[in-house]
């Protein structure tokens, strides 16, 4: 799950601003590429600690594994590579998602008062948190995420996400069929949604 959809969930049980940064802070983490050495604040924690047993049963749900299987198939089918082509499904079916759950203003609302919360000294980065204040900031100035139903921006995150990784990478030649099957992935993303997260929800239960 993208880390706007875990905003989204986060909510479910707890709005509060700190529970829901909580919740995207694993994959800010990895966006920013530093290291979060300490959180001195228990709903960030408790936000944390759901973001990992989100991402667990997400990727177990069956309608998520739906929508990675249509992916391989028809990407395969066209020529581009297995790896290339379970990693777009993956990545691009939780992008499509978080562009469906972008609909909902209120949704969008809970989002940005988490990412305007002062963390002061609530959190503690290998680099006293210089590249999580730009990416915040990028971030609240881009808004509602809606760019994440416009499968042309995704193909390129998705892309951007994979360049680094040779054997996963998005090659120049299968980009133009991965760029037709996207929209065929978010219609599919779309018409599973309401059924992903409600398989979401049973599986995380009370726990949160």
């Amino acid at each position: 799950m993208n880390f706007f959809g875990h905003a989204v969930v986060a909510g479910w049980a707890d709005n509060r601003a700190g529970h829901l940064l909580g919740s995207m802070l694993p994959d800010f983490e990895t966006m920013v590429r530093v290291r979060l050495l300490e959180v001195r604040d228990p709903h960030i924690q408790r936000g944390i600690d759901l973001h990992h047993r989100t991402d667990e049963a997400f990727h177990r749900a069956p309608a998520f594994l739906a929508c990675c299987s249509h992916a391989l198939g028809e990407l395969t089918d066209v020529g581009v590579r297995r790896g290339t082509a379970r990693a777009v499904g993956h990545i691009a079916s939780e992008m499509f998602l978080d562009g469906w759950l972008a609909r909902e203003q209120a949704h969008i609302d809970d989002y940005l008062a988490a990412l305007e919360l002062e963390v002061n000294d609530l959190l503690i980065w290998q680099d006293e948190g210089r590249a999580f204040s730009k990416l915040r900031t990028r971030l609240a100035l881009w808004g509602a995420p809606r760019d994440y139903a416009e499968p042309p921006f995704v193909l390129a995150r998705v892309s951007d996400a994979l360049r680094s990784r040779p054997a996963l990478a998005v090659l120049e030649e299968q980009s133009a069929p991965i760029a037709e099957y996207l929209p065929s992935l978010q219609r599919m993303v779309e018409r599973h949604a309401a059924e992903l997260l409600n398989e979401l929800h049973d599986a995380l239960g009370s726990k949160d």
